[in-house]
């Protein structure tokens, strides 16, 4: 689990880990570079839990590096698996134990899904499962999302990256999130890698993980979001896609930023239309081959 700044809502999620039917065998918090204060926190609260490892990194690796961070201390620990969380997701009693059953009976499977639902309006379901195209990348999830097939587990081509089940051998095959995308997409680019290697995607619907977070395009983002939302697409598209892919991504893209940027600039939010201009930018720079420059430490405002 990573987590920066995470405060109570960190410590909600490792009472739900540890709560589970079939817990986990050590649940590794993974600290980005949180200030002294947290610090402090963290170790006051998990320095002597025998359940509990903190991996406190010096630098903000952003999520992307924290999960590899974490992801490696267990699997070099000979963790076969391993749940890969947001410090804000609350889990279900029975949900890791539905996940690895579901490992089980899928053996073309590397990865498994939760069903996600907003942890403040559980009502709402965020995810069943995702439909990644490619060419359609930045079209609102809503669209695209599966909707809930019952009770048992389905396939789908991804998984929403606040909780996902991985097998040691799909996360070694991959080589781990690439660190570069840092935070937002991230999730699309591993599980697109995941296919690319053989492994399959299986949503547990029995399986529920209430989270808070959900950020897009049209609410909720703060320009560092934004400028990350706007950038990363390129970044995905440039390591997966072809030159059809191109020709529908670019069009759709455009359209999306666009729209966004004017709805924020009509509330007054100019700094989150500048920061989408940014992210653009930048992303026209990586799509012509430049490496991208590190986004910096999160910024909640």
């Amino acid at each position: 689990m990573v987590s920066w700044e995470g405060g109570a809502t960190t410590d909600r999620c490792v009472d739900s880990l540890r709560a589970q039917d079939h817990p986990p065998a050590e649940v590794v918090v993974v600290d980005n570079a949180s200030g002294a204060a947290e610090r402090s926190r963290l170790r006051g609260v998990y320095a002597d839990a025998p359940d509990v490892r903190l991996l406190l990194l010096d630098d903000n690796r952003q999520f992307a590096g924290g999960l590899n961070a974490g992801a490696r201390a267990a699997l070099a620990d000979g963790a076969e698996r391993v749940l890969l969380l947001n410090n804000d997701t609350v889990l279900a009693p029975d949900a890791l134990r539905l996940l690895g059953e579901a490992l089980d009976a899928v053996p073309t499977a590397g990865i498994a899904g939760p069903l996600v639902r907003d942890v403040r309006e559980p009502s709402r379901i965020l995810s069943a499962g995702e439909r990644h195209v490619l060419a359609l990348l930045c079209l609102p999830r809503t669209l695209l999302r599966h909707r809930p097939r019952g009770g048992k587990p389905y396939a789908a081509r991804g998984v929403m990256g606040c909780a996902m089940l991985v097998t040691r051998a799909c996360f070694e095959a991959i080589g781990g999130f690439a660190p570069e995308i840092e935070v937002y997409y991230e999730d699309v680019d591993f599980c697109l890698s995941a296919r690319e290697q053989g492994f399959g995607a299986v949503i547990v619907p029995g399986a529920v993980v209430y989270h808070d977070g959900l950020r897009g395009f049209a609410a909720g983002l703060t320009p560092w979001a934004a400028f990350l939302k706007a950038r990363n697409p390129w970044l995905v598209v440039r390591r997966h896609g072809g030159p059809a892919t191109w020709l529908g991504f670019v069009p759709t893209y455009g359209a999306m930023v666009a729209a966004s940027a004017a709805l924020y600039a009509a509330r007054g939010r100019w700094d989150v239309a500048r920061a989408l201009g940014r992210g653009v930018v930048a992303g026209l720079a990586v799509a012509a081959g430049r490496p991208p420059a590190p986004a910096g430490a999160p910024r909640k405002g």
